[in-house]
């Protein structure tokens, strides 16, 4: 049937005779006329059908289910070459609008293979040049897409009706190629690179916009393209190069596209566009799409310093990659002087001249070879070489991927051989073939645009910089952070600006050479995790982009990472003001002066145009970040500066609580303003509520309201937040009371109703602001209903119960500790240093203050201010480390908070519960 003599000559060719030989057979099985075929081949021919099966599984399936079609296709394989129009006229042949959506993609998807066979036997023959076959290759989707954007656009308007601009004109839109498919060298198994526009926003499609029309026509033809079928898919279709990227909307009007790259347009965007060309669709849009955004964009006519750094960058990217290796195997695109390295030569060459030279805007990478050849930017060797340096590595790249028809570019060093045979060489020919081109153009790629200085890119930069996620989570993973595939992509977006962070070249600059400094921070704190989370939010807002990007000394950012590290709530707040940060690390290194406030907050009235309301607001945010960062990051013992904090946080709500009394003019009448709870003994906290109480000495009605319109300033919410909480529960008769007694009030309500829950609170009572006459004698009734009467037994008891009835408020969740409400907590300690205070007729209310006083003479009030101060620490800590916190910690938090305070995990929870024990037995031992 087959002379021998042709097995024999096929089978030097040949990586499995048998297999091929077996294929053979199934294909003369199942064709219908196998006479037909036999009387078709010859030597030559049937050493190419063996080839053919030999080299590609994808291949070798499709002539086994169609038998016929190597006699139909190969004929006239000498001179024919098709367009994209010879392939439409083909495939309206093939297919009809009679056809669902699934046999349309299958219809496609057979045309393609049946097509790709063709040309690789015109490959496997020789009978066209590489650049040739890549462009009839290329044209190919163009037609498919051609007919699929026919289909969906039809389909949508007559579901839909007809889009037309505001003009009454016919709305259009069109396919634009990208990457290899906009440069006519498409891989035989490669993506399409595309993108959309339309012609205009506004106007309508019967309800739908014109967006939404276009949306579902670009949907619909990425879903015929795409599908999968029994003859495989049309194409894979990536969107990604599209503006905004996977973020972005699938079509973008014209105007948005010219918009978008005016605006937010970076330089690996215009190596994207340089490829970019007409594909299907309406082709005048393109031309104003071309005329109007992509050259101006692509092609600058005056390249300044900014542009080559940039350029620079991308290279030091491709670099990094080129370096990261493979699992023993050698990479074809990305590897050092392989196909990436190349292209960019050529792109970047022809960006920077083809403004000058509109004779150099070509993006097909032969032709721009020789037309930088002729502009004398590669000699006449140089460019002879690099041709044929691509066109061996192209080939390669086809090799590779058509045995098992994949979009694979990588081969390990046990497939030398079989690679060798496939392109016709042997196997030392084939390596050292490769070796030659390859480091002759990494040579070269080195020396285009040589860095300013050339230095070893840090590993963690280098994995970011090519985006290899597998190396990225392994390094972060070595660095102590739990959830290294989450802390990869936060630090993927920075360089690579895919979500909303968009960095100029200078950025991106220092951002390469900070970053990994950044990160090994990060690193050295407690939790690597929280910091970066905490870093995010502020380096996503652009002014704290530009603090981190400064020019400052390291320390400044050590700084931070350590503000990062131990304060969620902080970090929150300096990321929505970021300009704070560089205020505290620079100007305001120590708690402020009563002075210092009375001075900014003159400035603020004076520049800042905000109401009053948001004046107020914005003033606290501002001096509670410098407050709060002043405490963490000064240098002092842990207590003395805690005890600072609570005093100046108490300052701050005392000077707006005096600047809000004067501005509201409570100041022309007979009221004065009182603190109780933690704002009354000046040990304020973050998120701590303000305890006010009102006295007045026969208030009126115009008074009322004016205490009414005092608490609606404080607690009204604004776009600057609200100014502190409120809570009214420790004033007479708790928040259903008056909110204005009168003095003779308070006289009968202390000696008549008074209990004795309110001694113990009252003895925080601290004035604010108000009448001084109302105050003298107000301080009088209150000095009175604090020690007037003994303190019995029965108040003793009546102390205790309270204490007993409040621990039921305590959470008591598995696994957390309430350091305010459980037992041992901060209400046993305030408890007991106040029934002291009551005790002796100490009138002080602060409970640091009080309790020092009451040591001398209470020996064991000693333990107990040690203990207060720790679980004071703790809360505060806690406040800080966590937004929304209070007094109630789970496992994590203490783990936190142990961080936060420089203690092993352990030696705090032994701390932590000891002191909580201690505490309720002198509690105990006080009250029982």
């Amino acid at each position: 049937m087959i002379p021998t003599q042709w097995w024999l000559s096929a089978q030097r060719y040949l990586l499995n005779p048998k297999r091929a030989e077996e294929s053979f057979t199934e294909l003369l099985k199942r064709h219908p006329e196998p006479k037909t075929l036999l009387d078709y081949l010859n030597e030559r021919r049937f050493i190419l059908l063996l080839k053919l099966m030999d080299q590609s599984e994808c291949i070798r399936k499709f002539l086994i289910n169609h038998p016929e079609d190597f006699q139909r296709v190969i004929p006239g394989l000498w001179y024919v070459s098709k367009r994209k129009e010879d392939y439409l006229r083909e495939l309206k042949n093939i297919v009809s609008d009679s056809l669902d959506d699934e046999k349309f993609s299958k219809s496609l998807a057979y045309y393609r293979h049946r097509e790709l066979m063709r040309l690789l036997s015109k490959e496997i023959l020789g009978t066209a040049n590489l650049e040739d076959i890549l462009r009839e290759y290329s044209e190919l989707p163009d037609a498919m897409l051609e007919l699929a954007y026919s289909r969906a656009f039809r389909e949508a308007v007559e579901r839909y009706g007809e889009p037309k601009e505001e003009n009454g004109k016919t709305a259009s839109a069109c396919i634009i190629a990208l990457g290899k498919l906009g440069s006519y060298e498409l891989n035989y198994y490669s993506d399409i690179d595309l993108m959309f526009i339309h012609s205009s926003d506004k106007g309508s499609a019967g309800k739908l916009t014109l967006v939404e029309f276009f949306h579902k026509v670009f949907q619909k033809l990425v879903s015929l393209m795409t599908t999968q079928t029994e003859e495989g898919k049309p194409y894979e279709v990536d969107l990604d190069l599209r503006p905004f990227g996977k973020s972005g909307p699938i079509s973008m009007s014209l105007r948005s596209a010219e918009l978008y790259y005016e605006s937010y347009g970076r330089m690996w965007e215009r190596f994207a566009l340089l490829r970019a060309r007409y594909s299907a669709g309406d082709e005048e849009l393109f031309k104003t799409f071309d005329r109007e955004v992509r050259q101006p964009f692509v092609f600058r006519k005056y390249v300044d310093y900014r542009v080559l750094e940039e350029i620079r960058l991308i290279k030091a990217q491709i670099n990094a990659q080129a370096k990261s290796k493979l699992m023993n195997r050698t990479n074809v695109k990305t590897g050092e002087g392989g196909i990436r390295e190349l292209e960019f030569m050529v792109q970047a060459m022809v960006i920077l001249l083809g403004g000058k030279y509109p004779f150099l805007r070509e993006s097909n990478t032969f032709r721009a070879l020789w037309k930088l050849n002729q502009k004398g930017v590669f000699s006449d060797e140089e460019v002879k070489f690099l041709e044929k340096a691509y066109t061996f590595l192209r080939k390669l790249e086809h090799t590779i991927q058509l045995r098992n028809c994949l979009q694979t570019q990588s081969f390990s060093e046990s497939e030398a051989t079989q690679i060798a045979k496939l392109m016709g060489l042997e196997e030392k020919e084939f390596l050292s073939m490769f070796r030659t081109y390859t480091q002759k153009v990494s040579s070269m790629f080195y020396g285009i645009l040589p860095a300013q200085e050339e230095q070893e890119i840090d590993p963690i930069m280098a994995v970011l910089l090519n985006g290899d996620a597998d190396a990225g989570k392994e390094i972060l993973s070595s660095l102590g952070f739990k959830n290294p595939t989450r802390a990869f992509n936060i630090l993927l977006n920075y360089t690579q600006g895919t979500v909303g962070i968009g960095l100029s070249s200078e950025e991106r600059k220092q951002l390469i050479k900070i970053l990994p400094q950044m990160v090994n921070h990060i690193a050295k704190t407690p939790d690597p995790d929280e910091t970066l989370n905490n870093l995010d939010k502020f380096f996503s807002n652009p002014t704290g982009r530009r603090v981190i990007l400064s020019k400052s000394k390291e320390d400044f950012r050590l700084k931070l990472c350590k503000v990062f590290s131990l304060s969620s709530y902080l970090s929150t707040l300096i990321s929505r003001n970021p300009d704070l940060v560089e205020d505290v690390l620079t100007l305001y290194q120590d708690y402020p002066e009563e002075e210092e406030l009375e001075e900014e907050f003159e400035k603020y009235k004076e520049i800042l145009s905000l109401s009053a309301e948001n004046l107020f607001r914005r003033f606290k945010t501002v001096w509670e970040v410098r407050i709060a960062l002043v405490y963490l990051l000064k240098q002092e013992d842990r207590y003395t500066k805690l005890e600072k904090f609570f005093n100046r946080l108490t300052l701050l709500a005392d000077f707006l609580m005096k600047k809000l009394w004067e501005h509201l003019k409570i100041k022309d009448h007979s009221l004065v303003l009182y603190a109780l709870g933690k704002y009354g003994s000046m040990e304020l906290t973050i998120g701590s509520d303000l305890d006010l109480v009102f006295v007045g000495k026969s208030p009126s009605l115009e008074e009322i309201k004016l205490a009414q319109q005092m608490i609606k300033f404080i607690t009204l919410h604004t776009s600057e937040g609200y100014l502190y909480k409120l809570d009214f529960r420790l004033r007479p008769m708790g928040s259903k009371g008056e909110l204005l007694p009168s003095i003779s009030f308070y006289r009968d309500y202390y000696e008549r109703t008074a209990r004795t829950w309110e001694r113990i609170a009252w003895t925080r009572a601290r004035f604010i602001v108000g009448d001084t006459a109302l105050k003298e004698e107000f301080e009088s009734i209150l000095k009175d209903f604090l020690f007037g009467k003994p303190i019995t037994e029965k108040e003793r008891r009546e102390i205790r119960d309270m204490r007993f009835a409040l621990e039921g408020n305590a959470k008591k969740d598995k696994d957390v500790v309430d350091i305010k409400f459980g037992k041992g907590g901060l209400i046993d300690g305030e408890f007991l240093i106040q029934f002291y205070m009551l005790l002796e007729g100490i009138r002080e209310p602060s409970m640091l203050k009080a309790c020092r006083l009451l040591m001398s003479k209470h020996e064991l009030l000693k333990e107990v201010y040690d203990i207060y101060l720790f679980l004071r620490l703790v809360e505060t800590r806690h406040r800080l480390s966590k937004e929304n916190a209070g007094s109630v910690l789970n496992s994590k938090d203490r783990q936190r908070v142990a961080s936060s305070i420089g203690m092993n995990p352990e030696d705090f929870e032994e701390k932590l519960f000891e002191s909580l024990r201690r505490m309720r037995e002198i509690f105990l031992e006080v009250f029982d």
